[in-house]
């Protein structure tokens, strides 16, 4: 990944690019625990069978 060198930021820009970074952190980890069930109810099924 690219790292851009930004200048010339407003207040209301960094705001803007916290918010984003957030949501995308959120979206992460969204996405983290639904594989984390998936492979929860997997393991279920499993001992289910043994």
């Amino acid at each position: 990944m690219k790292k851009l060198k930004i200048t010339n930021l407003s207040e209301k820009d960094i705001q803007n690019l916290k918010k984003i970074k957030i949501i995308e952190l959120k979206e992460m980890k969204l996405q983290d625990l639904k594989i984390l069930k998936v492979k929860i109810e997997t393991a279920i099924k499993n001992i289910e069978k043994d």
